[in-house]
């Protein structure tokens, strides 16, 4: 018989344990992840369970003799835990269409309740109608509670370890409710099944002579105090497990398995506390005594567990030091949480029973009682909740919170000294709970500023780096611990429970992360007419400022987190300051909700949350969220979505991949790969890069931000194109896109402790799938021009294999103009006999390919081959140039000085044999036409000489070091050819590239080992043809 109830008991706790934590995740993809939506669902599923406690004796009352009572409670669960799944999952139709549900607590409070009271009524009444069903003798009082209660918890232990570990990572939240559904099915079928073949024993009452054992009858007056102690322990083990949580969940990872391994480990204590003391409850005399001596050390365990967390960031240092994987890590810190809250909640799991037996005292008041007692458990565990969650943390913190809890437990033995405790054994209670307080007191508090600074964010060199931080700000926020850090004190760095979520340059307020303000720029530029954005998100407040340099009329900015909003203030030069721009309105809400209840559209949206493997920021990186975007937005609108790369997967990029773009029909991907950024952009219209509108809508506030990172014009953004969104769909392929019931992202990514392995490096995957396909969203009329010159300018950044992409785009588009950037690329390798033989192999060439040929030819001195080739120029500009070239380097300086120009690049070259008779005015007229972004030397010299004569030191100076510039740039670039020719064994070209940086820099260090190499490989190379022959 026991047997049956303890598997019904856990398979039913197992079940509700999954129905809450999938009923909370998808209940708030509705109503909202903020800490108050959150807490009103817990609030409104633990009430309708106290209810369910409070009417079990009705429901109970005449029908303790047969199982047929608990099996409708488990069919009841059953039923409507399955048939509320798809209303939870279309609860936003309900929300969108009656916002008011969503917009006021109380609301929100009564929607659930209406949604959850018939299953969470049932489920709060099966353990108490369980335990009228199964105590049947007087004398089992004590152990049949004890015993019950460790089960039904025992299966709460299964539930939440599962649910977190397997149900919802294997099969998603709706596969995790049908699961649910299953286990109560299953129950309610066995207990009609064995209601059939199972009789149970009579109930046998106390006798007249056991009737006056203290132990079994309570007065009135010992009643009240054991249930003001059940409402006290209550509050209490649930207020410290927040407050638990809080802070442990740093040191586990805030990740949906940290806080399942946090949830187990405290039922855990809980049922083996119940499970231990059950053998020892029908032995107790002095239940009065017992009670306070288990709440005395209850209270020094919460003392210590305090105390234990304060070692954490040393313990946490030195884990991360440790020569072990991810894995062993991760348990090692399981480990340690266990150490630290097993003991209070093993305690707190003793004492519940003993409480309900002091409180029910014999069988009948078990049967009339226990299911009020647990009502007011669960009522007062509510309470606990809320008040730690909604007003202690966010205003007095953890620590003050768990310092409250042991004096809460440490006074609750007071209330026990009068009636039957002796005078010694209550000065002994009384002094030993206010040595607990004063030791308490006197103990190491919990320091988030050294926990913090112990989290190992592998991904931030200067942590890596092992530098101290200096802290600007830190505070508990409703949601998350928020600070603000610098090593430097000119990058301060927004965190969030310790990990980075924005960079801010305190001494020049324009510089901003690039796919940040990208998040806005992008969006903006691309836009016909953009009037009002929407940012999801504040986080360091880049994206926001970003929009605010911009001539939008509206801009709505909705955080999660206050505490944000308050850090950003912190940060001296921050963007806090454009949350006063009269245009900007700023909400703390879900900004998934307020998208959801407010049916107000916008030309543009961007979304820069948290990471997407954590609760809550998660639901704004599914394929859901996405429609729900697209919606939101005008005609020709755009979203632009930052996703993060470190602490990514190949597998879960492509999820989101595929949930962002089946989506929207139209989109391209931008990346800055050094900072880990990816920013999608999708539209139900074509994308289409126009430039020119870009270069006009590049005001200077604008310019200055992107200058930092080199783009002086609207070409230049294309350093940081990615991927086209046909290159991004065939990258994802069938994968399964990141939904609201799979959380793909969030269950994944929370499971990745190692860096992924080569195959799912999320950096070499983009690598791989990278062919600068940018072409569909270039205007046909500039394409080739604009391609070309994008080629010019990654080759003027060294990236020759990204030039060598374009060019291939661009040979579909038009033969002569790709084959002519083919022919750049050579000429930039100064890998001249490709170049010549490229040149030869066809007689359709830009000018500019036939002026690269010709500075060839003249290098080499082959004056026919220039002549011929200044002949084949279309141009009549760029054959003059070519002309003037071919003097210059023929040394005709008069010749050449007599030129009329009819063009800057002519007189350019024109200047430099004038300066063979005037250098004064030469120099001047140079001095007019050149940049600082010039790149031939022979013109810098010219300025250099010119500034040098007129005793101009600055400028002497800085176009020298724009001439070392220009040399240094060719060493290393030839230097890193040379090792490119031996790896393609090719030694000439090798040769060709060593003989020039011995003309550069005939006594470089590195030539000597350049040689060697070169020599090794030719060696093996004559050794390979002689074995061949």
């Amino acid at each position: 018989m026991y047997i049956v109830a303890a598997v019904f008991l856990i398979f039913s706790g197992a079940a509700a344990l999954t129905y809450q934590v999938t009923w909370v995740r998808l209940l708030g993809l509705s109503m909202g992840s903020t800490s108050a939506s959150i807490s009103t669902v817990l609030a409104a599923f633990f009430l309708g369970m106290a209810l369910g406690s409070y009417f079990a004796e009705r429901i109970s009352r005449n029908r303790i003799n047969s199982y047929t009572a608990y099996g409708y409670l488990e069919l009841s669960i059953a039923v409507t835990g399955l048939a509320l799944l798809p209303v939870l999952l279309n609860l936003d139709n309900l929300i969108a269409a009656l916002p008011f549900f969503s917009e006021s607590t109380v609301a929100k409070f009564f929607l659930t309740m209406t949604l959850l009271s018939i299953p969470t009524i049932c489920m709060g009444a099966t353990f108490p109608v369980m335990a009228s069903i199964l105590i049947r003798k007087e004398n089992e009082v004590g152990l049949r509670i004890g015993q019950l209660y460790s089960l039904n918890t025992f299966g709460a232990i299964l539930g939440a370890i599962l649910a977190g570990f397997v149900f919802i990572p294997r099969f998603g939240l709706d596969g995790a409710i049908y699961i649910a559904v299953s286990l109560n099915l299953l129950v309610a079928l066995m207990a009609w099944a064995f209601n059939k073949k199972v009789v149970l024993p009579p109930i046998e009452y106390a006798t007249k002579a056991s009737s006056n054992d203290s132990s079994t009858h309570v007065t009135s007056n010992t009643q009240k105090i054991a249930l003001m102690i059940l409402v006290g322990t209550g509050f209490a083990s649930i207020a410290s497990e927040i407050g638990w949580t809080k802070y442990l969940s740093i040191f586990t990872g805030t990740t949906i398995y940290g806080f399942a391994a946090i949830l187990g480990i405290f039922l855990i204590g809980i049922a083996s506390g119940s499970w231990v003391i059950k053998n020892y409850l029908e032995h107790i005399k002095a239940p009065r005594l017992w009670l306070a001596i288990l709440l005395l050390a209850a209270g020094a365990a919460l003392v210590f567990s305090r105390s234990g967390m304060s070692l954490i960031p040393a313990l946490y240092e030195g884990i991360n030091h440790m020569s072990i994987n991810g894995e062993s890590r991760q348990w090692i810190k399981y480990l340690l949480v266990f150490c630290i809250i097993f003991p209070p909640t093993f305690i707190f799991g003793a004492i519940f029973p003993l409480n309900i037996k002091l409180y029910c005292g014999n069988l009948s008041g078990v049967q009339a009682k226990v299911g009020k007692a647990y009502a007011a458990n669960t009522i007062a565990s509510i309470a606990g909740s809320i008040v730690a969650g909604f007003w202690i943390i966010p205003t007095m913190g953890t620590d003050f919170l768990l310092s409250s809890m042991y004096i809460i437990i440490l006074l609750l033995p007071l209330l026990l000294l009068f009636g039957g405790i002796n005078h010694r054994h209550r000065i002994a209670i009384a002094s030993t709970a206010f040595l607990l307080v004063f030791m308490g007191h006197n103990m190491p508090a919990i320091d988030y500023k050294k926990l913090i600074a112990s989290v190992a964010y592998k991904f931030d060199e200067d942590v890596r780096n092992g530098n101290e931080p200096e802290f600007l700000y830190v505070k508990e926020g409703k949601i998350s611990v928020i600070s603000v850090v610098t090593y430097d004190g000119k990058i301060a760095k927004v965190q969030a429970n310790g990990l980075n979520e924005s960079l801010v340059d305190m001494e020049d307020p324009s510089n901003g992360l690039i796919v940040e303000s990208l998040l806005a720029y992008m969006p903006y530029f691309i836009h016909k007419n953009p009037q009002s954005a929407f940012v999801v998100g504040y986080g360091g407040g880049i994206t926001t400022r970003a929009f605010t340099q911009t001539d939008i009329k509206s801009i709505r900015v909705v955080e999660l987190e206050p505490t944000v909003i308050e850090a950003g203030r912190a940060i001296k030069n921050g963007p806090v300051a454009a949350l006063d721009d009269p245009r900007v309105t700023l909400n703390i809400n879900d900004a998934r909700n307020t998208l959801l209840v407010e049916k107000q559209k916008y030309d543009i949206i961007a979304a820069q949350p948290s990471h997407p493997w954590l609760a809550g920021a998660s639901n704004v990186f599914t394929q859901e969220f996405f429609h729900l975007v697209k919606t939101r937005l005008n005609d020709e609108g755009i979203f632009s979505q930052w996703i993060n790369l470190f602490r990514m997967d190949v597998t879960t990029l492509r999820s989101l991949f595929k949930a962002f773009y089946s989506v929207f029909p139209e989109g391209v991907a931008f990346a800055n790969l050094e900072t880990g950024d990816l920013m999608l952009l999708g539209s139900s219209t074509p994308i289409v890069f126009d430039f020119d509108q870009f270069n006009q809508r590049m005001n200077p506030t604008i310019m200055k931000t992107l200058s930092h990172y080199n783009v002086l014009q609207a070409s230049d953004l294309l350093w940081y194109f990615a991927l086209s969104r046909e290159e991004i769909m065939q990258a994802a392929g069938d994968i399964t896109p990141n939904k609201d019931t799979n959380i793909f992202s969030e269950v994944r990514l929370s499971a990745m402790l190692d860096n992924p392995a080569d195959d799912e490096n999320p950096y070499l995957f983009l690598h791989k799938h990278f062919e600068f396909d940018v072409v569909p969203y270039l205007k046909q009329s500039t394409a080739k021009s604009q391609l070309y010159t994008a080629g010019e300018f990654f080759l003027f950044w060294n990236q020759p294999d990204v030039t060598f992409k374009i060019a291939k785009q661009l040979y579909k588009l038009d033969k002569t103009w790709g084959k002519s950037l083919k022919h750049q690329i050579y000429f930039w390798r100064h890998d001249w006999k490709k170049a010549s033989q490229w040149y030869q192999s066809d007689n359709e060439w830009l000018d500019a390919t036939h002026l690269q040929q010709l500075e060839i030819e003249l290098n080499n001195k082959q004056w026919q081959k220039a002549l011929s080739i200044i002949d084949r120029i279309k141009s009549t500009k760029q054959q003059r140039v070519g002309y003037a070239m071919l003097l210059f380097y023929q040394n005709k300086w008069h010749e050449l000085a007599e030129t009329q120009a009819l063009g800057d690049q002519e007189l350019k070259w024109i200047l430099l044999g004038r300066a063979k008779q005037n250098l004064m005015q030469a120099g001047q007229q140079m001095a007019e036409l050149l940049t600082e972004k010039t790149r031939n030397p022979q013109f810098v010299q010219l300025l250099i000489q010119y500034y040098a004569a007129k005793n101009d030191e600055f400028n002497t100076i800085k176009w020298s070091r724009r001439l070392l510039e220009i040399i240094d740039d060719k060493i290393e670039r030839y230097k890193m050819l040379a090792e490119i020719a031996l790896e393609d064994n090719d030694l000439e070209w090798n040769q060709e590239l060593l003989n020039e940086l011995k003309k550069i820099v005939p006594d470089d260090e590195e030539l000597p080992q350049l040689e060697q190499n070169r020599l090794e490989i030719s060696n093996q190379e004559t050794t390979i043809k002689s074995s061949e022959g």
